[in-house]
């Protein structure tokens, strides 16, 4: 599912979230300070920016390459070209085909464009507004006068016995238009304090502090940098007007929390005063905050009301409210962290790590023939990974078919299939190979990569219970918000090559407490025979968009004298392989047999099955060569260390 999807969806949650945030304020109203209930808009502006932010902080991988011994480095050399094409014939006697060719269908891409441009027209729009804002600003400053010792020497002394009443060493220049009708504020790294030009006639000396003070406590408040992320944020949820009122809210807060502070300031007594100056000059902007990175003492009808509320009902915090306050706001920042998986859509998108893992980089860049994609190998025994491509290998792609190992076991897990009986019957309905229309075990459905009859035991289960189990293995994002029928294909749910080797290692191990019959059947499943004396099993996934094939995978493991290395391969289409991907689709779709697709007989079923390499550059049967041939260069590394080993023992 593509991001503006996702991020729509998220808008539901933002809207829970602000109202659990607007009912703790609440509750709590007389037990918070005035200057915490306006901090938690801090909280409130992070969970609004979780969406757009990596979910998890990347650490050079360098760090940690150092532990242990490489299993598979770039001093390896790759196979010769006849070992090479040994592996590649390997491939097909060891009856690996890929049948299942997971696309995306074009009425997704066709919504998800269309999201993509009323998201992107709606932030076009709010973006020029907010420039026409900063503009106007800009001439704002342009025709004001710079107010100095010299130019208004009274006037420029009370600005200056201010900011050393507040404690502010910065020097933060005034400035007085003709054509501003009210104060405000502007600046993050150079900050600014524009005033009418008529201020000191239409207003005493006192009225003119408390503006001043007003003014400077948005300095130190940093209301600038709040200004300014409010006003992006709303360009990114221009859509939602649960978001535009919680920003009414948090501008009304903004300015009560400054108006508290003046008062800490000038003191109690000057209540009456200071709520007489508010009256005086708050109503001159209006609405002229909306999209601008201004403070000002601009309010109106029931912000104003409530304003003059506070400045009424104002009286010195107690130790006691402060203690509750501060503990209010870690509820608030714990409330948004628990929130931050649901939040961040972005998590779908992201990769795994190596961090923290033993491993090494590996040289198959000949392997790959120019070919995007990546390769990971994991030693079980030594706990050791060598990885070809660490930026690929890491990034999160959907398993395409590959998924089906998992949804057959929890197919036998949930007791939808059982072991000894894992027949389901064909419905009759015609169907895209000969091998798939016709009764299916889970073996022969394993093998021909029968969609049908796994979509049937994902039915089965349901939705719900499919998340459950995805999410209780850490199945890559274990995002099946793609629908049921399709999560798997080109959609929602990813992984990562080096997830895949993880998951599978787990599996063989049986981490997850499984049946052990059940382990077994999904083993029996995925067993492809012989290989480099050892036992071969895997699975294909190939995924196509828009007629062209952009995904193969491979992934497996290998059991040979006691030890498991599991694998992954993994391809993806990029620049010339987007062409050739194409005309392999197109090869495969004017027609196969399942005799031609098991032979290779014909180029479409070469297509499908990946017998030509120039047919099907991108598919899981390439993918497939790439991994058998990764596995005979380390399987010969491995045999030329044992073969040193022994020399050195005797």
């Amino acid at each position: 599912m593509t991001f503006p999807l996702r991020f729509l969806i998220c808008n539901g949650f933002m809207a829970l979230l602000l109202g659990a945030f607007l009912l703790l304020k609440k509750l709590f109203r007389r037990h918070m300070t005035i200057h915490t209930q306006y901090v938690l808009w801090w909280v409130f502006l992070f969970a609004l920016a979780l969406p757009f932010l990596p979910s998890r902080l990347i650490f050079p991988e360098w760090l940690l390459s150092w532990t242990g011994e490489g299993l598979l480095d770039g001093s390896v050399r790759v196979l010769s070209g006849a070992a090479a094409s040994k592996a590649r014939e390997s491939a097909q006697a060891l009856g690996i085909t890929d049948y299942a060719l997971a696309e995306a269908p074009a009425v997704n891409r066709g919504f998800f464009l269309a999201l993509w441009g009323i998201w992107g027209a709606g932030m076009t729009a709010a973006a020029g507004y907010l420039f026409r804002s900063v503009r106007q600003i800009r001439r704002l400053r342009r025709n004001a006068f710079l107010i100095t010792a010299d130019t208004e020497p009274e006037l420029y002394a009370l600005y200056a016995s201010c900011l050393g009443e507040l404690g502010i060493r910065r020097k933060i220049r005034l400035y007085a238009s003709c054509t501003l009708e009210s104060p405000v504020s502007y600046g993050i790294f150079l900050p600014r304090i524009l005033v009418p030009q008529d201020l000191d006639i239409q207003l005493s000396r006192e009225e003119i502090r408390f503006i001043f003070l007003h003014e400077l406590q948005h300095y130190r408040h940093r209301d600038a940098l709040l200004n300014s992320l409010a006003c992006l944020l709303q360009i990114l949820y221009w859509f939602n007007p649960l978001i535009w009122y919680a920003f009414s809210l948090l501008r009304r807060d903004r300015e009560i929390a400054c108006d508290r502070a003046v008062l800490r300031a000038a003191g109690q007594e000057q209540r009456a005063n200071y709520g007489y100056t508010l009256v005086k000059y708050a109503q001159k902007l209006g609405n002229g905050t909306f999209l601008s990175p201004l403070s000002g003492m601009s309010a109106e009808g029931k912000a104003l009301k409530n304003r003059l509320s506070e400045i009424v009902d104002y009286r010195p915090d107690s130790l006691v409210r402060k203690i509750k306050s501060a503990g209010l706001f870690l509820l608030a920042a714990a409330l948004v962290y628990a929130a931050s998986p649901i939040l961040g859509v972005r998590a779908s998108d992201a990769s795994a790590s190596l961090s923290g893992l033993a491993w090494e980089e590996a040289g198959l860049s000949e392997l790959f023939d120019g070919r995007t994609g990546s390769f990971v190998l994991y030693d079980t025994a030594n706990n050791k990974y060598a990885v070809y491509n660490p930026s690929l290998g890491t990034k999160r792609v959907s398993p395409d078919s590959t998924y089906k190992i998992y949804s057959a076991l929890f197919a036998l897990e949930s007791g939808v299939l059982a072991a000894d009986d894992s027949t389901l019957a064909w419905d009759g309905t015609s169907q895209p190979y000969a091998a798939w229309e016709r009764d299916q075990t889970l073996k022969s459905a394993m093998e021909n990569s029968v969609n049908w009859y796994f979509q049937e035991l994902d039915a089965r289960m349901g939705l719900s219970a499919l998340t459950d189990a995805f999410s209780e293995i850490s199945y890559g994002n274990a995002d099946l918000s793609g629908g049921i029928s399709q999560y798997w294909a080109e959609s929602s749910l990813k992984i990562s090559p080096l997830e895949q080797t993880q998951l599978l290692a787990q599996l063989l191990d049986n981490a997850w407490g499984c049946a052990p019959k059940n382990i077994q059947a999904v083993k029996d499943a995925l067993y492809l025979g012989e290989f480099l004396g050892g036992s071969l099993y895997g699975k294909t996934g190939t995924g196509s968009t828009a007629g062209q094939n952009t995904n193969g995978w491979f992934v497996g493991f290998l059991e040979k004298d006691g030890n498991t290395w599991t694998f992954a391969a993994n391809l993806q289409a990029g620049g010339s392989d987007t062409a050739q991907a194409a005309a392999t689709d197109d090869a495969a779709r004017r027609g196969t047999s399942d005799d031609a697709a098991r032979t290779g007989s014909s180029s479409a079923s070469a297509a499908r099955t990946g017998g030509s390499s120039d047919n099907a550059r991108i598919s899981g049967f390439a993918a497939a060569q790439i991994a058998l041939e990764a596995l005979e260069i380390y399987n010969s590394s491995a045999q030329v260390c044992a073969h040193a080993a022994q020399t050195v023992r005797t």
